[in-house]
This record gives C-alpha cells, structure tokens and sequence, in this order.
C-alpha cells in the first residue's frame, strides 16, 4: 500500500498513541485575541484532537491547558514535542522566548520567518533565548501539571523524546554557543577548523519528569563554511536492542553523524554515517518487532538547507541501522514547481513519524507558514520491502520530477492509443530537460527502459544514482553511481549505437559489490559502467536528461521505464 493521505492540520501536530490504542494529536494553537495568521508562531494553549480509526478520522479539537504569557512568546511552528510513559501519561515539551522577541507578539506576528531564519547572528548571541519547558499530565490524562522551565538558553526545534526500558526519559536538543570563527573557536584541532555555533546534548529524568538533569556531553561537528553553517542540530535519538541510544545529528556535510551512548548522560564523539542527507533533521520510529523506521530528506546539492527539501524519504531497517531498505519517496512538495519564497522554510521537512495500531506509520510534516496544512500520510512498512516498480506516464505523472526544466512533458503516444511517453526535447539552450523518478533502492539490480531517438536527436543522459537532487542539477553526471552518454546519432560506445527513427531497449544490471552495470541494447551487451563512488543503498534514482550543447527540438521519447532488485 503506497502512503495515503489520511489528514492535515493547520498546526504542527505530535501525534501519539494512548494505551487503549485511541491516537492523541497534541498541537499548539492560537486562542481568543490572536488572529489565525500569527498561529504558525504565537501559541496560547495546547489543544488535541483523538482518533479511534488509526487516523482516518477525528475528532473536533480540545483544549488541554493554556500557555501562561507572563514568561514570553511560546513558538508555534517547531517548538513542541510530546510523548506517552509507561504509566500513560501525558508529556509535552514547549519553547519560550523568556520575553527576547524570538517568538513575535500578536502586534508584530508574521515578521518573522520561523526555522533557520530565527537562528541569531553572532552579535545577538547573549540576548536571544529559546528555554525548554515540560509540562505533563496526571491522575490517567485528567489534569495537567503546569508549565515548568527545565533549561535556559537558545535552542532550535526538538525533534525527539523517549522513554528507555529502564524508565529513564531523554530528551535531545542542540543549543547555541559563544564559539565563533573569528572569536572563540576553540582549542587544539578545533582552532583548525570550525565546528559551527552549535552543539547537542540531552536532558533526562528519572523519576517520569519530576526532575530532570542536563548531560554533560557536548556534542559538535565540523562545517563547510564559516558564515551561515551553524553545525550540530536537532538530535534524534532511539533505544537499541542491545541497549545503547544511538543519536543521529542533523549536519551541512550532506550526511547524517552519529554517537552512540550506553545511558543516555555520555556520549561517543560523532561521526559520519553512509546515510546521506540534506541539512534536515530524521525522524526515526521503532515497530514492535523491534524493526526500524526512517524518515528523511535524501537530497543533496541544492542552496536551500544545504541540498533541498523538496521530497521526504523513508526507509526500513531489520538490524536496528545496520542496513536500510526502501529508500522511497513518501511526501513531495506540492509547490515545489514554483520557484522557493525568498525567505522562511519551506518544502517536506521535519518528519515527525508514530508507530499506529496494527504497526502501521503515521507520519506528519510539513514546513513554512505558506504551506497552510501539516500532512498526515498513513505507511504501510511492508511497502518498504517492494523490490520491483514500474512507469509508463500515463497514470503516475505525479512520481517524475521536471520542475525547474523546459521541454519535458507528458504526451500522448506516437502509435498507441490511451498510452503516453514522456517527451525530452531541449527547446532553448539556458534552461535544461530532464526528468527524475524514485524506485526501490538495490545494491544489485536491473533497470529498463524503452526508448525513442527522433530524427536529429541531439544526445541524452541517463544516470542512476542513490539520492535525490533537482532535474535541473549541472552536476549529476559526477554524483551518479553510474552514468551512459547517448552521443549524436545515438552512439554509445565504439559499434554501438541506437537506430534513430525506432524505439530500442535499454537495459542497466548493476552490481555494487563489483562496482560494475552492464549496459544491454535490445539484450546485446552494449557497454559496462564502473561505479563512480561508494554507496551504502545502490541506485534508487534514475535521471533522464538532454545533453544538448545548445538546443534539441527533435530529443527523445521514453515509452516504459522498469526497475527490480529483488
């Protein structure tokens, strides 16, 4: 079952489930006073709504306790996170701008983006504060403790809250330094490089949120640049099968890090995963067989967040990590057809996923005030196991990706009726034509395609790669694992060529251990590809482009497009 669509709400929702099986939405709201426009960012109280049909349905909203105004701004777009504990409770974790301005007031609301734009420059650094509070529920959900401060500082969103087997909570988050490249940038290595104006660490309580107490870790990474990269952000944290956390930390690197702690208080120094990532945080779920779950952006090389958030993916785990399965798109923008707002966040980011009734996935995301609605998508984790994918552009339009490109479209199909081809041609020479779609990620697997050269073809691309990036990305050929140039006159190697006028069978069978795809044209063997870099997954992307020098009215049609690693 392909991920469905089964809700949406006009504020970031944390969806969690009761002990009777009913889910529980927690979100924040805006109350009497503050027009709907400023909810994104002004929040007065916390309000739920209930589902008894795994998400299906809901009820209206309710109140569950207001946000007192005396301590400052509490901020609506990311800054909650809730879970239930083993006594089925109730816990919710709020940000407070301690009167600092970071959240707007209702006269100034909508000044201010949200997200990575809230982040303060270095001079503002002593007078900026987003604290931690907790506040939780009692006597079976019936009534609420009030707010209490457990930490103050300058913190971003939280992303992550659990509950050990041993009774402990954790709550992960990153926070704001003094360490500047121009000021204190540390010691040691440190002093050679720079680590970014952020570290992560941890709150934990043992005794159900009574009293909490901070980690001593201060967990950092490097940074690709010295102006806008902040470093180590918004942990993510999940108990392993043997007992350790393992925490994933969201970078600029274009991958997630790691550490890895024995108690959840100190923590191995982080260090890079194969999981490759846009500067987005995870979201990450464990199903009762003890199977995991991940949720993330899987793209790279773009400006915005440091590869782009304009598609969420998801993959599935049977060695809590080891190994990944899946790799397939789970959200896509709907606006990513239209050029990015030039300021706040935007896009499918911050994943914020729930293991439902019958281990079935809610996961809810959503970004940037002008997206208006978090989606709520109901997964199937068995989809994550599907090892074979077809398209023939008819019914799933919606799975490629051109925006940004000139001269790709869906049209009808030359000799047969009810069907469509997807159409490369490259009509002027400062845009480009490609097309991008996602299938099950293999280390082994084949690939086909059926394809089209019309007179006066102007030459083609095709990639297959491990991660997402835009159609229209100049650099793909260098990041593909593999990557088959279709020359003039549909040359692909020495005495091999496609006919023009004719359509012709490609096949791709590639195998990463031997970091080798055999190329077959019509089941001749054609040519054979050497794998360009290391890869954890294998290929889950193909990228179809015109390679066009100027223009190319006459490019190519592709009528079918296959993939199997099973």
């Amino acid at each position: 079952m392909k991920p469905t669509l089964i809700a949406s709400f006009p504020y970031k929702p944390v969806i969690l489930r009761l002990g009777d099986g009913t889910l529980q939405a927690v979100f924040p709201r805006c109350g009497e006073g503050i027009g709907a426009e400023k909810a994104p960012y002004v929040a007065s109280e916390i309000a739920a709504r209930f589902s008894r049909d795994n998400g299906r349905t809901w009820t209206e909203e309710q109140a569950l306790f207001r946000l007192p105004s005396a301590h400052g701004g509490w901020w609506g777009v990311e800054g909650i996170e809730a879970f239930v504990d083993d006594q089925d409770e109730v816990h919710v974790f709020l940000l407070n701008d301690a009167r600092t301005g970071v959240v707007p007031s209702e006269t100034s609301a909508g000044a201010t983006t949200g997200g990575e734009a809230e982040r303060p420059a270095a001079d503002t650094l002593q007078t900026m504060r987003l604290d931690i509070w907790h506040a939780k529920s009692g006597d079976g959900r019936k009534n609420w403790r009030s707010p209490q401060c457990l930490w103050k500082g300058y913190t971003g969103a939280l992303n992550s809250v659990i509950q050990l087997r041993n009774g402990r909570i954790l709550l992960p988050f990153s926070y704001l330094t003094d360490r500047a490249w121009g000021g204190n940038r540390g010691g040691g290595l440190d002093s050679f490089t720079f680590k970014g104006q952020y570290d992560c660490t941890l709150l934990y309580s043992d005794d159900r949120g009574a009293t909490w107490h901070l980690s001593p870790a201060a967990l950092n990474v490097v940074v690709p640049d010295i102006v806008s990269a902040y470093g180590a952000v918004e942990p993510v944290v999940v108990e392993l099968m043997d007992g350790r956390v393992w925490m994933l930390i969201r970078t600029q690197l274009g991958r997630f890090y790691e550490s890895f702690s024995r108690d959840g208080i100190a923590w191995s120094a982080p260090r890079p995963t194969g999981l490759l990532s846009s500067d987005s945080p995870p979201g990450l779920v464990r199903l009762s067989d003890g199977r995991l779950v991940m949720f993330w952006n899987l793209c790279l090389r773009y400006p915005y967040a440091y590869g782009g958030r304009q598609v969420l993916h998801a993959a599935i785990s049977g060695d809590d990590g080891k190994t990944w399965r899946g790799y397939r798109e789970v959200l896509r923008d709907p606006l990513r057809g239209e050029p990015p707002p030039p300021t706040g966040d935007h896009g499918t980011g911050y994943p914020f996923p729930m293991v439902a009734n019958d281990d079935l996935v809610i996961l809810s995301s959503g970004q940037g005030p002008e997206r208006k609605r978090y989606a709520c998508v109901l997964i199937d984790p068995a989809w994550l196991y599907e090892t074979r994918q077809k398209a023939d552009f008819t019914a799933e339009q919606g799975e490629w990706h051109t925006f940004g490109t000139k001269g790709v479209v869906f049209a009808p199909h030359p000799e047969k009726k009810r069907q469509h081809v997807l159409s490369i041609r490259k009509p002027e020479k400062d845009w480009p034509a490609a097309a991008v779609w996602n299938f099950p990620a293999g280390l082994r697997g084949r690939l086909t395609l059926k394809v089209f050269l019309k007179p006066g073809f102007g030459g083609a691309r095709i990639g297959l790669t491990d991660h997402f990036s835009a159609p229209f990305d100049l650099e793909d050929g260098f990041y593909n694992l593999f990557t088959l140039e279709i020359g003039l006159g549909g040359r692909i190697a020495d005495g091999v060529a496609l006919l023009a006028d004719a359509w012709s069978a490609i096949s791709f069978s590639w195998d990463c251990a031997r970091r080798r795809c055999r190329v077959s044209v019509a089941g001749r063997k054609a040519a054979v590809l050497t794998q360009a870099r290391a890869s954890d997954s294998g290929p889950c992307y193909l990228r179809l482009a015109s390679a066009a020098e100027t223009t190319d009215e006459a490019g190519w049609l592709v009528e079918a497009v296959a993939a199997d690693v099973s």
